[in-house]
């Protein structure tokens, strides 16, 4: 009589205690309540929320998630839960197949990690139990903000029915169906259990036990799990099997998707004959690939580090001809592939330059400046697109955060972008942005700041002000030596432009003499006898080799033309002495991709070359080689003597549409 008014005053309790949690977890809740409250005390058991390390086979006497010596797997359900059921007759008694179906149910019901607990700590304990309410746990998380999700993964590692769980878990690993284990693990692992707790550790060596009879749909999900996981002894080890395991039998992978999960998995120390017959198998289902797949190949064969030049183009085509579909993120994650993998191709990166052009008012200012980035890292120069957006720092710079100040003059002056009619107004309103945050700038910033702007050819007075004075430099000089190394390259350049280009300051300013000198750029053999070849030049006086200016700017070959001669091919009549040639042999590196626009700092290079007279050639020396002899001649007879334009820096690079 006592239990059954105890069972309606607590059913009661539970109608009032939430009308959003299932109705049985709050059942079950508050009898587990009443159960404990009138327990003696020293009856109760204490529970250990820590765990175990693992290191290869031994462990050690940290605590783990686990009961402690007073816990004993449950074989039933807990008797709160069967009281109020005797005073059903033994026709309306739930069977066994009912009770496993109203738990699943319920499971489903359950909005909360707490939830779930509550549903796990009055139902006994099976291996499908403790994998479906693992992910269980995790699926309910998903959705949340941040800080919910915080809050909710907190409540669920206090609650002691997470203890019970992982019990589970460790018990239960050994029965389960490889799909069940390879869930529990990625759901223990998105959680943020510790991986090296014994629950994470048993499972994965009861995975590798088992790992032969994995199929492909568990193969997938361990992929996931073990992309996520730090390089531990038992993840390596897994990770390793899962490699051989592909070797061996390869034709499990039958689906794009799980291709690009163990893809991610095996990664980068995956042997040459892996890659190869994955790379076979993905271009067998090239045909097939949605946008989603070809995006998600790249990023996979990035991780993975596989090269496969069909692939790439199979899957940079997808994506061109579906570009205006491709949502922001996924554009970052195809270019920063790209770079990862050393690729590049023109056409997709045109495509993608375009689209963001044409749509530019609907991406927010941060959005534009990190595909700018990103553009910038790949030594790309999207010309619509950053005259585009140019117009929107003109009109609004106060808009800008220090951080968008910083990486905007980076892009510009890096890829040596020119805005023609409107550089003044980006430039004075940029320096304007930069003034608003002077009296905040850390030195570093500032340094940055001027540097870029030098390459742009601008100098603006209150921050180069700021910058020389003495406490600033001292800021800037007191710190580690390999950290200042690189603050006195930027200075060099600062201090150079400030020589060379003679701005218009309202008092004359210059780098005081605190920097050591700078040591001579190297001098590096060129591939080619260029030197007879240029010799060989008519209209060529003499050549000379290796010299060095203003102890910054070195020059592989100086020609001196003849006084008949003329850099445009033209007789010079009033010059005297002969105008001066610099020939500088650079890498493709020196130009923006698939242009014959320079770069920053031998844009830098070549316009202080010709303030100090020299009329500067540009040997694309990587191009060159690539050409047969005879037409190596007539190459650099064309960068030496152009036959039409004015003198001025002339490459032959030409348009490529893949890697360096």
């Amino acid at each position: 009589m006592n239990i059954r008014k105890t069972g309606e005053e607590v059913f009661r309790k539970a109608l009032l205690f939430s009308r959003h949690r299932p109705l049985l977890a709050q059942l079950g809740s508050l009898l587990h309540r009443e159960h404990t409250h009138n327990k003696r005390p020293e009856h109760r058991s204490a529970s250990s929320w820590s765990w175990n390390h693992v290191v290869g086979p031994a462990v050690s006497t940290v605590r783990y998630y686990s009961q402690d010596d007073h816990f004993s797997a449950r074989s039933g359900q807990s008797w709160e839960l069967q009281k109020p059921s005797e005073s059903l007759s033994e026709h309306q008694k739930p069977n066994k197949t009912e009770k496993k179906n109203l738990f699943f149910r319920q499971l489903d019901e359950c909005s909360s990690p707490s939830d779930v607990l509550d549903l796990v700590t009055h139902n006994a304990q099976t291996y499908r139990r403790v994998s479906n309410s693992l992910s269980r746990i995790w699926e309910t998380t998903k959705k949340m903000s941040d800080d919910q999700r915080r809050y909710e993964l907190k409540l669920m590692f206090e609650h002691q029915g997470f203890e019970e769980l992982c019990q589970g878990v460790i018990i239960e690993a050994p029965k389960m169906r490889t799909e069940d284990m390879a869930y529990s693990l990625l759901a223990l692992v998105r959680l943020g259990v510790p991986q090296r707790s014994r629950v994470v550790q048993i499972l994965l060596r009861v995975i590798q036990e088992n790992l032969n009879h994995f199929d492909e749909r568990s193969l997938s999900v361990l992929a996931g799990a073990l992309e996520l996981m730090d390089p531990l002894q038992n993840v390596e080890a897994l990770k390793q099997g899962l490699r051989l395991k592909l070797e061996n039998d390869i034709s499990l992978i039958k689906n794009i998707l799980p291709l690009q999960s163990v893809m991610r998995a095996v990664g980068k120390d995956s042997s040459d004959e892996l890659k190869r017959k994955l790379e076979k198998k993905a271009l067998g289902m090239a045909n097939d690939f949605t946008l989603p797949n070809a995006q998600y190949m790249l990023v996979s064969m990035a991780i993975m580090g596989l090269n496969s030049r069909p692939l790439l183009e199979i899957c940079c085509k997808k994506i061109e001809e579906n570009v205006q579909g491709v949502p922001f993120s996924r554009l970052m994650m195809t270019l920063k592939a790209c770079q990862d993998l050393h690729y590049r191709n023109y056409s997709l990166l045109s495509s993608i330059a375009e689209y963001m052009a044409t749509s530019c008012a609907m991406w927010k200012s941060k959005q534009v400046i990190l595909l700018l980035l990103e553009f910038e890292k790949l030594h790309f120069h999207p010309t619509t697109l950053m005259d585009t957006f140019a117009e929107r720092v003109i009109q609004n710079p106060d808009a800008l955060t220090l951080k968008d100040i910083l990486s905007i003059l980076k892009v510009y002056s890096q890829l040596n972008h020119d805005l023609g009619d409107h550089k003044s107004e980006f430039l004075d309103g940029i320096t304007h942005a930069v003034e608003a945050y002077l009296d905040r700038l850390h030195p570093d910033n500032l340094l940055k700041a001027i540097y870029f702007l030098s390459l742009l050819e601008h100098f603006p007075v209150l921050p180069l002000q700021r910058l020389l004075q003495e406490d600033t430099l001292e800021q800037l000089f007191s710190n580690d030596k390999q950290r200042v190394l690189g603050l006195e390259h930027k200075f060099h350049v600062v201090d150079i432009c400030l020589r060379l280009d003679q701005p218009a300051l309202p008092r004359p300013l210059s780098v005081p003499p605190i920097l050591g000198d700078l040591p001579a750029p190297p001098a590096l053999p060129p591939p080619l006898d260029l030197l007879s070849m240029l010799k060989s030049l008519e209209g060529v006086e003499t050549v000379e080799e290796h010299l060095v200016v203003e102890k910054i700017y070195r020059i592989d070959f100086v020609i001196n033309l003849s006084s008949e001669t003329s850099h445009g091919d033209k007789p010079l009549q009033d010059q005297h002495p002969p105008r001066k040639l610099a020939v500088l042999c650079v890498p493709s590196s020196a130009y923006c991709f698939g242009t014959s626009h320079v770069r920053g700092r031998m844009a830098m290079q070549t316009r202080h070359l010709r303030i100090l007279g020299y009329s500067p050639v540009l040997v694309p020396v990587q191009e060159l080689v690539l050409l047969p002899e005879e037409q190596r001649s007539e190459m650099l007879e064309r960068l030496v003597f152009p036959k039409r334009g004015e003198a001025g820096v002339e490459t032959a690079a030409t348009l490529r549409s893949g890697d360096e």
